[in-house]
Parts: C-alpha cells; structure tokens; sequence
C-alpha cells in the first residue's frame, strides 16, 4: 500500500528548481508513531466481543509514518497532501471466539495500515496558517486471532482542518491537524499536536496523537478501537 505514496514522492522529487519556484511549497517527511492500543473487535458472525488487552494482551508499538504534501498559489484548485500510517499489534490469544470459531488459541495480530488523500485550500496564510479540506482514508487490514483471519479493505471520506502558529525570527511552529467523520456506524476521531522547527529545507516536528476509529462492518469485521502516543519525525521543505 505504500508504494503508492512512494511513487508521488518520486514524482514531485522530478520538479526542477525553477520549476518548484512557481509553488508555495513540496514537503516530504517520515516518523516513528508510539502507539498504545485499547478497545475491541469482532466478526460479524459471533457476538463475542475480542478486547486488545483483556483478550489479545496487546501492548504498545512503534510504526513508521510517510507523507508528501504539495502547495500551489492557483486559487480554488486545492493543495494535495498524500500520507501512509503503518499500524500493526501483535499478541497471543487464549479461548477466544473469532469468525465463528471457538477456542482459539496462539499467536494473533490486528493490522490496520491507511493511506490519506486530502485535497485542502489555505484560508489564512500569514504567521497564522488555516487549512479546511477533504480526506479519504483507505484502509487495508488483517484481523487474525489463532487461525482464524478476516481481511479488510475499506475506504471512509473525512473533514480535514488544520492550523499552524510561527514563532516569528525562532524557526519554531507549534500546530495541529484535525480529521473527523460519523457517518452510516462508522466514526473516525483523529488528532494530532505538534511542535515543528525548520532550519533551511530541513525540519524536525514532534508531539502526540489520539485516533479513535470505529468500523462498522468492515469486510464481516466491527472495529471499536483507539490507538495514541508521541510522534517523532523529520521533513524536507522545499
């Protein structure tokens, strides 16, 4: 799934210099997410509901984070950011109930990796920075308890703002980023607070996020689970 992401990064790194002078900007940036797991999950075929912790005895995890965003001064035409989260758990399953199997026992894993396409216009650009816009995060799972395992695919439209603070003559930002949805039993919470500094192209950022994500019937699987924890991360700006 991240060879999508991968193949715009690419693409935009084909811009020569003259070229990207016509733009407000391309930045690139990866980081490790610490992410701590809680709630549950379960196939729509059994009713037994599988806690992360009291069930699977899952524990926290890093997982790398990879995002492209580009920024043109063309008015109404939206700015595109692209950004693939890699979200994997592993624990061990005793008597657990799953896809209508009982009594499973052994190794299991919930996988819940995404990619976002956000299409966003800035409304204030000044040493305060708002962004209103519209995402779609696809995602691609595997839910396996045992020997049992469910797969999902499942794409879920979003509301995006975002806003940035400059510290002005300092490099240093403070900002955040806001997707959100509740729509026909599937809600998505996502929030993240972030301290950026930028020297030249290069940046650093780092803070926390809190994502909560609730599927309902996704491919014979309902999710009710949130994930949060510190990022750190690094970025080119061009």
């Amino acid at each position: 799934m991240k060879k999508t992401l991968v193949s715009m990064v690419a693409a935009l790194g084909l811009f020569s210099g003259s070229a990207l002078a016509d733009f407000l900007g391309l930045y690139v940036g990866t980081g490790m997410w610490n992410h701590a797991p809680s709630g549950n999950f379960n196939s729509t075929n059994s009713s037994s509901i599988i806690d992360l912790d009291s069930s699977l005895a899952m524990s926290s995890d890093n997982e790398a984070y990879l995002y492209a965003a580009f920024e043109h001064p063309i008015p109404l035409v939206p700015n595109i950011r692209m950004e693939s989260t890699a979200l994997t758990h592993d624990g061990t399953a005793s008597g657990v109930t799953f896809n209508g199997v009982g009594g499973l026992t052994g190794a299991s894993t919930i996988s819940l990796d995404s990619i976002d396409t956000v299409l966003y216009w800035r409304i204030l650009d000044n040493w305060v920075n708002v962004d209103l816009g519209l995402a779609m995060r696809k995602y691609d799972g595997d839910f396996t308890v045992g020997t049992q395992t469910r797969t999902i695919s499942e794409s879920v439209p979003l509301a995006y703002a975002a806003v940035q603070f400059d510290l002005p003559f300092t490099g240093l930002s403070v900002g955040g980023d806001y997707n959100y949805v509740s729509l026909s039993g599937n809600r998505i919470n996502d929030i993240r607070i972030r301290l950026l500094y930028e020297m030249g192209i290069i940046g650093f950022e780092g803070g926390i996020r809190n994502y909560s994500v609730k599927l309902d019937d996704a491919d014979g699987v309902n999710v009710d689970m949130s994930f949060d924890g510190v990022f750190l991360g690094v970025f080119l700006h061009f």
